[in-house]
């Protein structure tokens, strides 16, 4: 378990090194300059006085020590200073933060109560129009993107019935219902989103799972196909699915910067649409790098999980790395 824990870590360390080059890199390959979106129509400025902004800015320094500057600021937890509100990058993630991980949580959950039930009902009777239905469903849901299914979701429930607002956010500690209702359209857009990856990636490990040798064994003692399915194919396939899961809480955490934008929710996926309108660079790396850092971290912690609940999997790798 040591040695799996060790090879995991360094995996996991050498793509948030390549992804923070990667980042800082782009961000800087993009058009525009932070200084002058922040002086905006202002015509009347120097040559001079725009180099000497770009200088007390840092951003007439090389890539290369920006970068090295950069990560030796963010191992000490100073991510920077916004080139507009002035207002450090970690307090400005810090205050946004929990409105993303709490929308993050609304869509997994979703997700995971839908895939929990589609899958079985898929796998119960496979090729039954149940079945075809649910798979027409799934492969809607991975080629529309997020926010086509937000728009249609706004239309029919906040502009046709009027049951919903589209957007606004209240905080849990303010008004309860109300958070609730502002984040029920943005959490069903999510989790439509993601429940086809978890209900294909749950169906077919269910499949493969009916046709081992303890099943047929249940199925020769006079098992109802119902009993055999819920009490001996879903535990045992939940097992490989958790790293799926894993997966898809990382792509969720990222993938809420469009939803979030959408419905008004002030968490850091809108923060990084506003910084990247103004090319607010300190604040979109920020923004970046604490996301990578829980996708990272996301699937690190249901690696070791799975590894925890199926040894088989910590060994296979093993053997795999030495081969």
């Amino acid at each position: 378990m040591g040695l799996f824990l060790l090879r995991r870590s360094a995996s996991s360390l050498s793509v948030l090194a390549l992804s923070v080059v990667l980042v800082f890199l782009s961000i800087r390959i993009l058009p525009g300059d932070p200084v002058l979106a922040k002086l905006g129509a202002a015509t009347e400025v120097s040559p001079e006085a725009l180099e000497a902004l770009r200088e007390e800015a840092g951003l007439n320094r090389p890539l290369l020590a920006q970068l090295f500057a950069w990560i030796g600021d963010a191992f000490r937890g100073d991510l920077g200073v916004s080139y507009f509100s002035q207002f450090p990058v970690t307090q400005l993630v810090a205050e946004r933060i929990p409105v993303t991980l709490e929308l993050t949580f609304f869509i997994i959950l979703i997700a995971i109560v839908l895939a929990l039930i589609l899958a079985p009902l898929s796998t119960l009777k496979p090729g039954s129009i149940l079945d075809r239905v649910i798979g027409y469903y799934t492969s809607i849901g991975l080629s529309v993107p997020g926010f086509v299914i937000g728009i249609i979701l706004i239309l029919v429930f906040s502009l046709t019935l009027q049951w919903l607002p589209s957007r606004g956010f209240v905080p849990i500690s303010e008004d309860l219902v109300e958070n609730l209702k502002l984040m029920l359209l943005p959490a069903v857009t999510g989790g439509l989103t993601a429940t086809p990856y978890l209900v294909r990636y749950l169906r077919a490990s269910m499949l493969e799972i009916k046709q081992s040798p303890f099943v047929r064994t249940a199925e020769g003692k006079g098992l109802s196909s119902v009993r055999i399915l819920f009490r001996h194919v879903l535990p045992n396939s939940l097992i490989p699915t958790l790293t799926m899961l894993g997966l898809i809480v990382g792509y969720t955490l990222s993938g809420v910067v469009v939803i979030e934008y959408m419905f008004g929710l002030p968490g850091i996926g809108s923060l990084a649409i506003e910084s990247s309108f103004k090319r607010d660079y300190a604040v979109i790396q920020g923004v970046a790098l604490t996301i990578i850092s829980f996708f990272i971290l996301t699937t690190f912690l249901f690696d070791v999980l799975c590894g925890i609940v199926d040894p088989r999997l910590r060994l296979a790798k093993g053997q795999k790395s030495e081969i």
